[in-house]
């Protein structure tokens, strides 16, 4: 058996999607925004789906990355667990946007301050809870959850 290539992510791109969602979901909060809600939601789905043109991407790519207000921080690790937690995060923000226009604004601001509060959990403290939960499915051999954690391989 061929042994896996070494798979990379840049932790500073990852850690601007997460900046990008706290802000823009405590503004929303702020603001009532189901829009804003629905932003975010389909911005993560973006990212989840690995699209070329997902914002938070561009906005690395573009903005943050050419301002060198930060430089790439590229580790060994799989992009997929990182695209689940993004899409958890973007089926939470997306049925908040629903109760929002459903007129059910406790539940809707409860799913986004989950999602505001994993973001942080994994911004400030590198604790991926989308990505745990990943390696979780991929240890029970759940289809679809093909990689192990890099520093189990071998």
């Amino acid at each position: 058996m061929a042994a896996e290539i070494l798979r990379k992510v840049d932790q500073n791109g990852l850690k601007t999607g997460q900046a990008a969602t706290i802000i823009l979901l405590i503004l929303a909060f702020v603001l009532n925004s189901p829009l804003l809600v629905a932003l975010v939601a389909i911005a993560q789905l973006l990212g989840a789906l690995d699209a070329p043109f997902a914002p938070y991407r561009l906005l690395y790519q573009r903005v943050v990355k050419p301002s060198g207000l930060v430089q790439p921080k590229v580790i060994n690790d799989n992009p997929e667990p990182h695209r689940f937690a993004m899409l958890v995060g973007a089926l939470f923000n997306g049925a908040a946007t629903l109760a929002l226009l459903a007129g059910a604004a406790a539940v809707a601001w409860v799913l986004v301050g989950i999602v505001v509060a994993l973001a942080n959990l994994n911004f400030w403290l590198n604790f991926c809870v989308g990505c745990w939960m990943y390696y979780q499915l991929n240890r029970l051999g759940v289809p679809g959850f093909r990689y192990a954690p890099v520093h189990q391989r071998g």
